[in-house]
């Protein structure tokens, strides 16, 4: 009755039942059978131990053999006991068979006909198990798209680094390193100190947000990263045709504005114009940095990279200007409370001195639009224009949502306590259209608007000088104009013009910042629509 669970038994059990078992007699010629059962009797529990436990140690693989003694087995054995496992393992799968099929190299995957019966290999001990030639192959030769993640291209990690060694698991394979309940304390926490399970949920092969079946694969990519395209489109759908009509109709209209260098009036203080230089600036840094770690794994990328002392140097750089900018937008906020005349408030913020939209900027938007396509009169415009007040709003709109998004993904490990993992996923495409948004608007719409535009070229320098020519200003805004004459505040806003070697320093940094924002914008578009291919 003992033989047949003997088959599955260590040498030791096989040794004690050949003692004590065997019909024999002992060299007295004594028969021992009693004492054999006695014996027997207390050693019961070993065999039962080495009959149950003998199959399971013997099908265990030599790199588990190594891990006894180790956090991950001792892990490992908890949830066992608890069978915290369970529910998981034994839930059933309704997946596809795992066929041979074409991947994007157009290379096919030659498998054994054992491994044609495996119904989905994220559940196996060894996810390559049956492929032919595998030894021969590498992990991009296979996965090409897999590459492409800021893992492999900003830090250099390796495949192996993340899912270890022979055999890989397979990622829903209970006892691998890289199942979604214990990533986070054995692979993320590796470099990442303190993630969590929520952590852990960020996508590292995120898929194409552009393809259709991100939609299935990954929703809230899909569904926001068309949204923010959408607000992308939707405003230069508008403002494209208009500043492009507006260039024609000034091209051919007839006669030129003159300016004066003797009278000029004075359009911004010089804590505006302090305020404008430095977001000038820091805007500029930002799009360097930014498209510099966006296009990392480029040539260019690393080009803009080197220019700024490396890669971690960049991403320094690149974070202490964000919150330059914040604290700027800050500042400018106490600035603008500060100049309210709270004493005639609401009335004092909604004149026609006041940066808020109002009614008659509509109407004014609407007529200048007929006068572009030869319909109307142009418009008498204020202080302030619809298009200078769009564009007023809009740093206040990207700021906060490029500051918001910049703040969340600075550390990503804290704020995954707040927010599941793969919401940085959906928030890093945020940032990154509405800063390619940014750039765009800004190098197209705002720069033709301000200087290429046939009145203003070569260059507008009010936001430099702070004045612009008295004739120039009776032609683009008459009504702001009467209005100082009736209330005779028009002398005291008369100023000169500075001297030609200051006019001189603000066209060359003029120019710097117009060229270097076409280069980051031509050069971004170019790389950024070659790797969505």
């Amino acid at each position: 009755m003992i033989k047949p669970f003997l088959e599955h038994t260590s040498p030791l059990a096989h040794y004690i039942h050949k003692t004590f078992f065997c019909n024999q007699r002992d060299r007295f010629g004594t028969d021992l059978a009693t004492l054999r059962w006695s014996i027997g009797l207390l050693i019961g529990p070993v065999l039962f131990l080495s009959v149950s436990c003998g199959p399971a140690l013997a099908q265990k693989p030599a790199w588990a053999q190594k891990e006894v003694t180790s956090d991950i087995y001792r892990y490992r054995e908890r949830e066992v006991i608890s069978k915290y496992y369970e529910r998981h393992e034994v839930r059933p799968r309704t997946h596809l068979p795992f066929v041979a099929g074409r991947i994007p190299q157009r290379e096919l995957i030659t498998l054994a006909p054992t491994a044609e019966k495996v119904r989905f290999r994220k559940y196996l001990s060894d996810a390559h198990w049956g492929l032919r030639f595998y030894e021969w192959r590498t992990c991009t030769r296979c996965h090409p798209r897999q590459a492409h993640n800021l893992h492999t291209v900003r830090n250099k990690i390796t495949c192996r680094q993340c899912h270890g060694g022979e055999p890989i698991a397979g990622i829903r394979h209970y006892y691998s390193t890289m199942h979604s309940r214990k990533r986070h304390a054995f692979v993320c926490a590796k470099c990442h100190k303190g993630s969590s399970t929520s952590f852990a949920t960020y996508v590292i092969h995120e898929p194409n947000p552009i393809a259709m079946g991100t939609q299935e694969s990954f929703p809230a990519l899909f569904y926001v990263f068309w949204l923010m395209v959408a607000v992308a489109a939707g405003t230069f759908l508008v403002f494209l045709p208009h500043t492009f009509m507006w260039g024609l109709r000034e091209f051919w209209s007839i006669g030129a504005v003159k300016t004066s260098k003797v009278h000029r009036i004075k359009r911004f203080t010089p804590a505006q114009r302090l305020f404008h230089l430095l977001l000038m600036l820091s805007f500029t840094t930002q799009a360097a940095t930014g498209l510099a770690r966006m296009f990392i794994g480029t040539s260019w990328g690393r080009f803009l990279v080197s220019l700024f002392g490396g890669y971690e140097q960049t991403l320094i750089i690149h974070w202490r200007v964000g919150l330059f900018i914040l604290i700027l937008l800050g500042v400018h906020v106490l600035y603008v409370l500060s100049r309210i005349d709270w004493r005639r408030f609401p009335r004092s913020v909604y004149g026609p001195d006041s940066l808020l939209p109002r009614i008659e900027d509509l109407g004014q938007a609407l007529q200048h639009v007929g006068w572009i396509l030869g319909l109307s009169k142009p418009p008498r415009f204020d202080r302030w224009s619809y298009w200078e007040k769009f564009d007023y709003w809009a740093v206040f709109w990207g700021i906060s949502i490029l500051g918001g998004t910049g703040l969340i993904l600075y550390n990503p490990t804290n704020s995954s306590l707040y927010m599941p993992g793969w919401m940085l996923n959906v928030l890093l495409w945020v940032h990154r259209i509405e800063a390619v948004l940014a750039i765009a608007h800004v190098t197209i719409i705002h720069f033709f608007v301000a200087h290429i535009r046939r009145h203003n070229f070569p260059m507008d320098l009010v936001m430099f000088e702070g004045s612009v020519g008295l004739e120039k200003t009776r032609h683009e805004r008459p009504a702001w104009v009467e209005r100082l004459e009736q209330q005779n505040a028009l002398e005291g806003l008369i100023t000169k013009s500075p001297p030609v070697s200051i006019r001189v320093v603000y066209y060359v940094l003029g120019f710097v910042m117009i060229i270097g924002c076409f280069y980051l914008l031509i050069n971004g578009l170019v790389t950024g629509i070659g790797l969505l291919r």
